[in-house]
């Protein structure tokens, strides 16, 4: 059971799986997004956060990926916020960031996988 009290900026409902309802998010990540946010120093509007395996966007993906794992989480953001988004995260350990910055849908994607022959890390890509 999650202690959400040492994560005072985030809510469980935040990192729900939007598919099933479910929620196993791995308190280390939790820890280190808890880290950022006071570091960021605004507010970080958490769109994904745990993805059950049955997930759309995850079943239709060769191997899980770090939602599942409960150790990844999409953050809305745009513009210069952007940018101190991800430099922050690089500096707290993040090893996995995804950005998109075009269209309605704007986000970082934050993950802390260690580096594994599938996925070197750390590694930042585009959408």
């Amino acid at each position: 059971m999650i202690d959400w009290q040492r994560y005072p900026n985030f809510r469980p409902q935040e990192f729900r799986c939007r598919h099933t309802g479910t929620l196993h998010m791995d308190p280390v990540f939790l820890e280190r997004l808890q880290r950022l946010r006071v570091a960021y120093a605004r507010p970080m509007v958490i769109t994904s956060g745990y993805r059950d395996r049955s997930h759309p966007v995850e079943a239709g993906k060769a191997a899980p990926g770090p939602h599942v794992l409960g150790r990844a989480a999409d953050v809305a953001v745009r513009g210069a916020d952007a940018l101190d988004l991800i430099t922050l995260a690089r500096a707290h350990g993040f090893t996995g960031i995804g950005v998109q910055q075009k269209g309605s849908s704007r986000f970082i994607h934050l993950d802390d996988l260690d580096a594994n022959t599938r996925a070197p890390r750390p590694t930042i890509w585009s959408y």
